[in-house]
């Protein structure tokens, strides 16, 4: 029995392994924390959320936009290839009212 939980813990490991080395580390740099991270217009949280440590994403071409209701949005397109790294800035401006 324990050689088949030491098993099923050292491939779980492993997994989570290859999936950091066959996605692209991805971080986002705003100057308004609570602006909305959306990736292939999909909602996939704030800013705040994927400022610091990042998320995996797959690899391939992707549309980023960062929104938030008082400011103008800012878009990217990017084309990570796996096992990359990318950070996208976004300086969001203030809608003038």
């Amino acid at each position: 029995m324990k050689t088949l939980v030491l098993f099923v813990l050292l491939a779980a490991a492993g997994c989570a392994h290859s999936l950091q080395s066959l996605g692209v580390g991805f971080r986002v740099d705003s100057n308004v924390s609570d602006a909305t991270v959306w990736i292939d217009d999909v909602f996939v949280g704030q800013v705040s959320e994927w400022q610091h440590d990042g998320k995996f994403i797959r690899p391939g071409f992707h549309r980023i936009e960062i929104r938030h209701p008082n400011y103008y949005s800012a878009f990217q397109e990017i084309e990570p290839a796996a096992g990359t790294q990318i950070t996208i800035k976004a300086n969001l401006h203030a809608v003038l009212q």
